[in-house]
C-alpha cells in the first residue's frame, strides 16, 4: 500500500509539472507575440480618393461599450444566428462622421441600415445633426435598406435620398408602453404581494396588483408617448421637405392606411413611395453597382474609424474635466459596468475627487434608477465633489428617473436631451408571502420568537401592524426623496411634490418645470462644465472602471474560444426573448438588492417602437 501511496504520489508531481512547463510555454509565447506585435512596423491605413464611407452597423448604438465579457459573448453566440451584435459608441460615430466632413477624399456617406438593431432617440439626433453639417460641406448622404423599421426611417430621414427594395416596407408603428401584469398568476399560486407606495403615478407595483394599467398611468403615459412621437413626425417632415410627405403619410389611421394600400394595390413599396416616405424602389444591391460605376470606392465604418486618433486626449500639463458614465439600474455593492453599482460608481467618483488636477466632473447617466439607498450613497459622493470645488454637470442620455434623478438632483447644473425620460420622483417597496400556497400543499410556519419583527417571513402571512410600518417606512423615503430634489434643486418641498408623484416628464417638460437646466448633448455639457470651473484651456479624462490585464487576457481567450461553438447549440431567439421581458419585468423579485426594499425606479422609462 506505502508503494502504491508512493506511486500515485510521483505521478501527482509530473502531472505538476507537466503542468506548469505547458503554463510557462504559454505565457513565454503571449510575450513573444506582444514584442513582435509591439516592434512591427505600423501598416499606415489607406483610403482612395473619390470614397464613399459606408455606416454599416450591426448591432446596437449605445452610450458606451461594454468591456469583453466571457458570460455576454456566450450570450450573444447562442443567441445569434448569423453575424454577431456589436455595440457602437455614439462619440467615436459622430467622430467619424465629422472627420469625414473635412476629409477631401470621402465624398459621400452611404447609410446602410439593414443590421442597426437599436438605437436610441436622443443618438438619432445627434447623429443626423451630425450627417447635416456633413451635407452642408457640399456632400452627400445616401440610404439603402431591405425594409426600415422605426428607428431606422428616422435616421434615414437625414439622407439626401431613401432608396427601398421594390419588395419591402417601411414599418412606422408609434410608440407605446405596454406591460405584463402578474395578478391572476400570483392569485393563482396563492402567493401574496404586499405593495408599500408613495405617488399616484409610482406605478412600478401595478403588475403585481392589477390585471390592467390604471388610468393615472394611461394618462401621465400617453402625455410623454404623445409627445415623443410628435417629435419624431415634426423630424421626418423637417428633414425630408417632400411634397408628397405629411403628418397623415407618418402616422395614418387604420382606415387612412387601408385606403392607401388599396390604391397601391397592397404593395407595401409603392405605398412607401407614394405617401413621400422614400424617393426611389431600387433593391440594395443594385445601388451598391450603380454607385460603384460611377468610380467611388468603398471603405466601412469598422476600417475608417480605426483611422481615427484617439476621442479623448489627455494633455497632462492641462487642467481636467472627469467625464463617467453610469447606464443600467442603480444596484447596491459593487456591479458591472453595465449596472450602476452603488459601491463601484462611488469609486469611479472618488477617483475624480482625489485627482487634483480634475476641476469639473460631467456624469452621463442612462438609468431608469433602482436602489434608494445606492442613490443616495452615490449622491453624497457628488456632494463631496462640490464640497472640494469641483463643479459638477449631469447630461442626461435616453432616460435618467427615479433613482437616476435623485442623482442628478445633486449636481450644480443638468443637462437633458429634450426626448431624455425623467422624474419619476416616487418610491416604492414590494413584500410577497407565500403562505397561502405553502398551506394549500399542507405546509404550515409556527414558531415562537424574541419580538413581533421576527415573524417578518415570507412564508407567514404578514402582520397587518408590520404593514402599517413599513408603509411608515416608504413614506419617510419618499419625504426624503423630495427634501433631496428641494435642497438640489431650490425648490420648495410644495412645488418638487407637485412635479413628482413618480409622473415621467420628458426633458422639454423638466426644462419648463425646473426639473432640468439646460435642453442639448453630452458636449454641451461639457462647454456648460467648463464655463462653471472657468477653464479656457482643458482636456477630458474618461475615468473607467479599472480591469486587471490578466481579467482582460482571459476575457479576450474565452471570448475568441467561444465563437468556435458548433451553431447547432443556437437557441431560439423569440423563445429566449420573451422569458427576458418576463425576468426584465419581474425584477424586483429576483434581482434587486436594496437593503431596506426601497425603490425609486422607473417601470415606463422603456420606449417600445
Amino acid at each position: 500500500m506505502k508503494r502504491l501511496f508512493s506511486l500515485f504520489k510521483w505521478f501527482a508531481k509530473l502531472l505538476n509539472l507537466t503542468r506548469l512547463i505547458i503554463l510557462n510555454i504559454l505565457f513565454f509565447v503571449v510575450i513573444l507575440v506582444v514584442i513582435v506585435a509591439l516592434n512591427a512596423d505600423e501598416e499606415q491605413p489607406y483610403i482612395a480618393d473619390n470614397a464613399i464611407l459606408q455606416l454599416n452597423f450591426y448591432g446596437k448604438i449605445v452610450e458606451q461599450k461594454q468591456p469583453t465579457d466571457f458570460a455576454n459573448e456566450l450570450s450573444k453566440q447562442m443567441l445569434s444566428d448569423e453575424q454577431q451584435i456589436k455595440e457602437y459608441p455614439i462619440d467615436e460615430i459622430l467622430q467619424v462622421i465629422r472627420h469625414a466632413q473635412h476629409d477631401p477624399k470621402i465624398k459621400r456617406i452611404f447609410l446602410d441600415l439593414a443590421g442597426l438593431q437599436a438605437v436610441s432617440l436622443n443618438n438619432i439626433k445627434q447623429l443626423g445633426n451630425a450627417l447635416n453639417q456633413f451635407k452642408l460641406s457640399g456632400k452627400q448622404v445616401i440610404a439603402a435598406a431591405d425594409n426600415y423599421s422605426q428607428m431606422q426611417y428616422l435616421l434615414a430621414s437625414y439622407a439626401d435620398t431613401i432608396y427601398l427594395d421594390p419588395q419591402g416596407m417601411v414599418l412606422l408603428q408609434g410608440f407605446s408602453v405596454y406591460r405584463l401584469y402578474f395578478k391572476e398568476l400570483l392569485d393563482n399560486l396563492l402567493i401574496t404581494p404586499h405593495v408599500f407606495k408613495v405617488g399616484t403615478f409610482k406605478s412600478f407595483v401595478e403588475p403585481f396588483t392589477e390585471t390592467q394599467m390604471s388610468a393615472a398611468s394611461k394618462e401621465a403615459n400617453s402625455h410623454w408617448l404623445n409627445q415623443l412621437w410628435q417629435g419624431y413626425i415634426d423630424t421626418v417632415l423637417e428633414q425630408r421637405k417632400n411634397d408628397r410627405l405629411s403628418a397623415q403619410s407618418i402616422s395614418p389611421t387604420l382606415a387612412q392606411l387601408k385606403n392607401a394600400l388599396q390604391q397601391a394595390e397592397g404593395d407595401t413599396a409603392r405605398y412607401a413611395l407614394q405617401a413621400g416616405l422614400v424617393d426611389q424602389l431600387l433593391p440594395r444591391y443594385k445601388v451598391l453597382n450603380a454607385l460603384e460605376n460611377n468610380d467611388h470606392k468603398w471603405v466601412n465604418y469598422d476600417y475608417y474609424q480605426s483611422t481615427m486618433p484617439a476621442l479623448y486626449e489627455t494633455d497632462l500639463s492641462s487642467a481636467l474635466i472627469a467625464l463617467i458614465h453610469g447606464q443600467g439600474e442603480i444596484l447596491t455593492g459593487t456591479q458591472k459596468s453595465n449596472v450602476i453599482g452603488g459601491e463601484s460608481f462611488s469609486k469611479l467618483l472618488v477617483n475624480a475627487l482625489n485627482d487634483t488636477r480634475v476641476r469639473a466632473v460631467v456624469i452621463r447617466l442612462d438609468t431608469p434608477g433602482g436602489s434608494a439607498f445606492a442613490s443616495e450613497k452615490i449622491r453624497q459622493h457628488i456632494l463631496d465633489l462640490k464640497r472640494a470645488g469641483k463643479k459638477v454637470v449631469i447630461s442626461m442620455a435616453s432616460v435618467s428617473a427615479s433613482g437616476g434623478y435623485w442623482i442628478a438632483s445633486a449636481a450644480d447644473h443638468i443637462v437633458a436631451e429634450p426626448s431624455t425620460l425623467t422624474g419619476s420622483i416616487g418610491i416604492f417597496g414590494l413584500f410577497a408571502s407565500a403562505d397561502k400556497a405553502l398551506n394549500k400543499l399542507g405546509i404550515y410556519n409556527d414558531g415562537v420568537g424574541t419580538t413581533p419583527l421576527s415573524t417578518l417571513d415570507p412564508t407567514r402571512p404578514l402582520d397587518p401592524a408590520l404593514a402599517e410600518i413599513m408603509q411608515l417606512a416608504i413614506e419617510r423615503g419618499y419625504q426624503q426623496f423630495l427634501t433631496v430634489v428641494s435642497e438640489g434643486r431650490n425648490m420648495t418641498l410644495a412645488e418638487v411634490d407637485k412635479v413628482a408623484q413618480g409622473r415621467v416628464w420628458t426633458g422639454v417638460d423638466a426644462k419648463s418645470l425646473g426639473l432640468v437646466d439646460e435642453l442639448g448633448s453630452l458636449q454641451e455639457a461639457i462647454n456648460r462644465a467648463a464655463i462653471l470651473a472657468s477653464l479656457d484651456k482643458y482636456a477630458i479624462k474618461p475615468i473607467v472602471p479599472a480591469i486587471s490585464a490578466k481579467q482582460q487576457l482571459l476575457n479576450e481567450i474565452f471570448s475568441s474560444g467561444i465563437k468556435m461553438l458548433p451553431t447547432g447549440l443556437s437557441l431560439n431567439s423569440t423563445l429566449v426573448n420573451t422569458f427576458f421581458d418576463i425576468q426584465q419585468q419581474s425584477a424586483p423579485l429576483t434581482r434587486f438588492n436594496d437593503p431596506k426594499g426601497h425603490y425609486a425606479y422607473c417601470p415606463m422609462c422603456f420606449v417600445n417602437d
